[in-house]
């Protein structure tokens, strides 16, 4: 018997077999664009569906087994990208990005009207454009779409729904649509009401591992899927990744992307003062804290874009190993996105007649490590559960990289454990499927059983006090460029 995993991303999805102990057995990638048009920024929700079922498909014959002993699929999805469906699913127009930003004035009338703050300890999150603010813009600039709308569905809800018919969410999807009570679990009456907004539009939300239903016969036909395979509820990408690499109360996990998120557990709602962390709804008891470093594989990428075309990754990690921790005093704030609320963008510091190559690097790689651990500072500060962790779960495509690993582990003063799989994402859809199969018992059985170890990284000694010593150069600096 196997499970099926799906990750549907930004610019791909992936589709995964695996048997009930985690291993891959087969797999498919396919890749897709983002739509720019006038108004912003939109994908082909039924191009999703369409290369979900080729990578499903496809993952099957690799695999070489029969489709119809698959026991269950689930979904990890992009975030809060949403597509509006008539009665029949039928997609209304194309799903709109989490990239977008039409809807800044939509937020701007939101945040007239409400405290920021105030806001934010209900929903989880800071206003934002997204999600709520467009389904606002949608009503106002285009009302014949808004009318026809049955449901506005997320990349998940959606392709749950087309495996199944059932219209649903989870709670860590519908936590970032700006109007829902994380606190109390339900959506919030008020805005719908103060904004003239239809809440039936909006589907039913339930827990990751909930099975949904199970597939239709004309999908099961076409993918050679059974109608008794169960269709569960899956997440938002970054906390099924998560949930693939073990996040448990008092675990302390970190994604490894072209951004990096950092994630914790609680057992209660907690508030941020500063707002930066956000608290999302994750299960039914609990709730998932979450903080990012906006730049980091990104920042990564554009060094070696700009300065190292002509190395592979892997050169450049050879050098950064070459250079002495510290990097000489280079110091590399990894703030590279224009239009970031702090005045400074990303500043390379320190640079002198003696800087080589493998400084340069590794300060990159120490910059991204430094932010990462101020957000670990932030998490420990906010949730006691992790407040003495000394192991952190990375994954993610900065995870192979043996230096980063334990430059991260150094400057945190942690163990770095990495998962055995690196597609975190795909295993945690497979791991809700089970749950919601009854393979698994709950979701610690499931981490037991499916994941597993592959490498770790403890901190060394002989690193730790000029890493301390860095710490505090690395928010001085900090200090320094935001009064600039």
């Amino acid at each position: 018997m196997y499970l099926l995993g799906i990750d549907l991303g930004t610019t791909g999805c992936k589709s995964m077999v695996f048997d009930l102990g985690g291993k891959i057995l087969g797999d498919h990638y396919i890749e897709y664009d983002l739509i720019f048009t006038p108004e912003g920024v939109e994908q082909d929700a039924n191009l999703w569906w369409e290369n979900i079922k080729t990578a499903v498909r496809t993952a099957i014959n690799k695999a070489g087994i029969d489709g119809k002993k698959v026991l269950g699929l689930s979904v990890s999805s992009q975030g809060i990208s949403f597509v509006p469906v008539d009665k029949n699913g039928n997609t209304l127009m194309n799903a709109i990005s989490w990239y977008d930003s039409r809807a800044v004035d939509e937020a701007d009338l939101i945040r007239k009207d409400y405290d920021n703050f105030q806001l934010y300890c209900r929903t989880g999150r800071q206003i934002s454009s997204l999600v709520f603010p467009e389904v606002m813009w949608l009503k106002k600039h285009r009302p014949e779409i808004y009318k026809k709308t049955y449901k506005f569905l997320m990349g998940l809800d959606f392709i749950i729904y087309r495996f199944c018919g059932v219209c649903a969410t989870d709670y860590t999807m519908a936590s970032g649509t700006l109007c829902y009570d994380v606190v109390n679990r339900k959506w919030i009456d008020e805005l719908f009401k103060v904004y003239d907004i239809d809440m039936d539009k909006f589907p039913q939300v339930c827990c990751f591992g909930d099975v949904v239903g199970k597939v239709m016969p004309d999908v099961a036909v076409e993918l050679g899927l059974s109608t008794e395979t169960k269709v569960v509820m899956g997440a938002q990408d970054q906390k099924v990744a998560a949930i693939g690499a073990g996040i448990d109360n008092g675990v302390i996990t970190l994604s490894m992307g072209t951004a990096s998120a950092i994630s914790s557990i609680t057992n209660k709602h907690l508030i941020d003062n500063t707002m930066k962390t956000a608290c999302h709804g994750f299960d039914r008891q609990r709730w998932i804290m979450e903080n990012a470093v906006g730049t980091s594989g990104s920042a990564l990428k554009w060094v070696k874009n700009t300065m190292f075309s002509n190395m592979s990754y892997k050169e450049m990690d050879e050098l950064a190993s070459q250079a002495p921790p510290g990097s000489k005093g280079v110091f590399f704030y990894p703030s590279l996105y224009k239009g970031n609320r702090n005045k400074n963008n990303g500043t390379l510091y320190g640079l002198g007649l003696e800087t080589t190559q493998g400084d340069i690097i590794r300060s990159v790689l120490e910059g991204i490590a430094y932010k990462i651990k101020e957000c670990i500072d932030s998490h420990r500060q906010i949730n006691e559960d992790v407040r003495n962790t000394k192991e952190i779960r990375i994954f993610g495509g900065g995870a192979v990289s043996p230096v980063w690993c334990q430059i991260i582990s150094d400057i945190t003063d942690m163990k770095v454990v990495v998962p055995r799989t690196h597609e975190t994402g795909n295993l945690g859809a497979a791991i809700c499927a089970g749950i919601g199969a009854g393979v698994y018992k709950n979701l610690k059985d499931a981490q037991q059983i499916a994941g597993g170890v592959g490498s770790v990284y403890i901190p060394r000694e002989e690193n730790r006090e000029v890493y301390r010593n860095g710490y505090e150069a690395f928010l001085a600096l900090k200090d320094m460029l935001e009064k600039n």
